[in-house]
């Protein structure tokens, strides 16, 4: 597989994590480039309706995290996001 070949699986693998993320969250994933990959995040705002989805789509990715916002900053509301990351080949 040639670097464009490799670099569109790794696009077209973030979209597949985004689209799984997506359905099991019960919100809009959000894809963005970081240096050497891509990232879907998912912003939530309460319980997701197929937690056990939302890991297993994070789980698709290279690296994979959460970040929480407490109340006292978000007036009172917790906030938050779920990632997963996919690499582009290095070469």
């Amino acid at each position: 597989m040639g670097e464009a070949e490799a670099r569109q699986a790794a696009r077209d693998r973030a979209w597949a994590i985004g689209e799984k993320l997506a359905a099991a969250g019960g919100g809009e994933a959000r894809l963005t480039t970081v240096p050497g990959g891509y990232r879907v995040e998912l912003h939530l705002g309460g319980p997701a309706p197929d937690e056990l989805g939302v890991l297993e789509a994070l789980a698709l990715g290279d690296r994979w995290g959460h970040r929480r916002s407490p109340p006292s900053r978000n007036g009172g509301v917790a906030r938050e996001t779920v990632w997963s990351e996919v690499r582009e080949p290095s070469g």
